[in-house]
């Protein structure tokens, strides 16, 4: 009878062969990590719906009407301001946002992969990283869907590599140099403040009790922290608010905080069954190495480094779009793995037979390519099947439309955004709509786009909302539709109507008054910051 020993032999010799053969060529890991990264991409490249918000303000930028979503209002729709400010010079060469899109998102992969090397321990230790962050559906997913998150995986694997590498001058601070990355990051994500701060904090108090921090330090520090404070400063001048618009659509709402935690709780729980490694893997790899008797202390660290981001997320209730807002923590916990698990072979093995079972047997996993079968995203598309608790699988919901590899489906969205061709019939110059991102980049800049969920509207958000995490829905004031298709103020409610003058001055009216100024106080920090009282709503516009 052949035992389990021998069988774990037997393997660990094939793999010592393999593993002597690959030594012979140079960073050999990381080709093969980017070449299947290559294949990897091919089948689940993607873009979201929401990103062509962001793509709307990129082509208006480009045609000359600013940074704007409709062009006669200053309105921060987006809240990746440095992957807009990315975009802008590329589009402008060239008009083709759905290469341009997945070329940067690639170039994005590619070198977090390459500061993920240069972090690694051992060729162990990268390998097992690059296998897990493959094997997390939320991680390949948002690394395409021409959203921040690769852009954010990028800065996060730069600021760990600064923080965790050898100091060519040990008497030299590095505050200054993470400082710039963590206003970098602030910049491309507010929220990735919550992955940094802690270690970045960890690093202050570090370099503080071996004398580092002087007044020198601080002031350069202060200097290199200049992009989010230069970005503040544009948004209130140009915007008339430091917070995207997004912000108050998301936190104007009826729900009370349990109600919004309960359903953060259920992202979580809904990340577990759609993902299950993402979370899994890493306490097994802590396991892994209690069962060869190493303990790994920074493992914890790494965990208690997360808990503001995780306390954060359950706080805001998630998001609609299943393991987007996860993927800086998946992304840390692969930086980790790289990093402060020195994996013995034995280990490595073990951890990556895991893996591959794993891969072999859940089926959805990036290694494999999407379902072909319509039935799955006719399935995904379901409320009632496959959209628990409201939050989606948006990449299943968008594939048909806008997965590469389904490029020459009948099905596909992708050459008419790529040529912006307005495939829609659109009788009216101020159009209502839910879905608002590639609808709104193929109008262009002629038809003014009302989003009945908020995101893009100044008065809409300020109004309360309720409904699904994410996408509030709000009651239209009467009047306030009629007014935008004759150019003017229609709201019938007097005081809503006063309070819209107010938003018509900040969005519309010239920057530099004392007027408009007051109200940017008022609007940003006092009484106008949301609108709580009733008022006369149109009939039939109840979404």
């Amino acid at each position: 009878m052949i035992s389990g020993k021998y069988i774990f032999s037997q393997i660990n010799e094939v793999f010592q062969r393999l593993l002597n053969r690959l030594n012979m060529v140079p960073y050999w890991d990381l080709i093969l990590s980017i070449i299947t990264f290559i294949y990897i991409s091919y089948h689940h490249a993607w873009l979201s719906d929401d990103a062509f918000i962001s793509f709307r303000v990129v082509d208006n930028f480009a045609n000359g009407f600013g940074l704007r979503w409709n062009v006669v209002e200053r309105v921060q729709v987006y809240t990746n301001p440095l992957l807009v400010l990315i975009l802008l010079l590329p589009y402008i060469l060239w008009k083709n946002i759905v290469a341009i899109s997945f070329i940067s998102s690639f170039l994005f992969g590619v070198l977090s992969l390459v500061f993920l090397k240069k972090i690694s321990s051992s060729r162990f230790s990268f390998f097992i990283a690059v296998i897990y962050l493959f094997s997390s559906r939320a991680f390949i997913d948002y690394t395409y869907s021409g959203l921040e998150n690769c852009l954010n995986h990028l800065i996060q694997a730069i600021f760990f590599f600064i923080l965790w590498k050898a100091p060519a001058e040990p008497e030299k601070s590095r505050l200054p140099a993470l400082t710039f990355w963590v206003s970098i990051g602030l910049v491309s994500r507010l929220d990735l403040i919550l992955v940094l701060f802690i270690p970045y904090l960890v690093l202050f108090f570090l370099e503080f009790s071996k004398g580092l921090i002087n007044w020198k330090t601080i002031l350069r520090s202060a200097l290199y922290g200049s992009p989010i404070i230069i970005w503040f400063l544009f948004a209130g001048i140009y915007y008339g608010s430091f917070l995207p618009n997004t912000y108050y659509a998301k936190t104007n709402i009826t729900e009370t905080f349990l109600e919004t935690a309960l359903q953060g709780w259920h992202y979580y729980e809904r990340q577990q069954l759609w993902d299950p490694i993402a979370f899994l893997f890493f306490p097994i790899a802590i396991l892994v190495g209690l069962f060869f008797k190493r303990f790994n202390k920074l493992a914890l660290l790494t965990l208690i480094s997360l808990l503001p981001f995780f306390l954060y997320l359950i706080s805001v209730g998630g998001d609609f779009m299943v393991g987007r807002f996860f993927t800086p923590a998946i992304f840390m916990f692969g930086l980790s793995l790289a990093k402060e698990f020195p994996f013995k072979k034995k280990e490595a093995i073990f951890l990556i037979i895991l893996l591959f079972i794993y891969n072999i047997q859940f089926r959805l996993t990036p290694f494999h390519p999407m379902p072909k079968k319509i039935s799955y995203y006719k399935e995904v598309r379901s409320f009632e099947a496959g959209m628990p608790y409201d939050i989606a699988d948006e990449k299943g919901f968008y594939y048909l439309d806008t997965g590469l590899a389904f490029r020459k489906y009948p099905t596909s969205w992708l050459a008419n955004l790529a040529d912006k061709n307005n495939v829609f019939d659109v009788k009216e110059s101020v159009v209502i709509q839910g879905m608002i991102g590639r609808s709104g980049y193929v109008y262009g800049p002629d038809y003014y786009i009302v989003d009945k969920f908020a995101l893009a509207d100044p008065l809409l958000a300020r109004l309360s909302g309720s409904g699904r995490i994410g996408h509030k829905k709000r009651k239209i004031p009467k009047g306030y539709i009629d007014g935008l298709k004759k150019g003017e103020n229609g709201i019938l409610d007097p005081d809503l109507k006063q309070y819209y003058d107010g938003i018509l001055k900040l969005t519309r009216g010239p920057i530099f008054t004392a007027e408009r100024w007051n109200l940017f106080w008022k609007f940003q920090f006092g009484e106008y910051k949301k609108y709580t009282k009733e008022y006369i709503r149109a009939e039939g516009l109840l979404y």
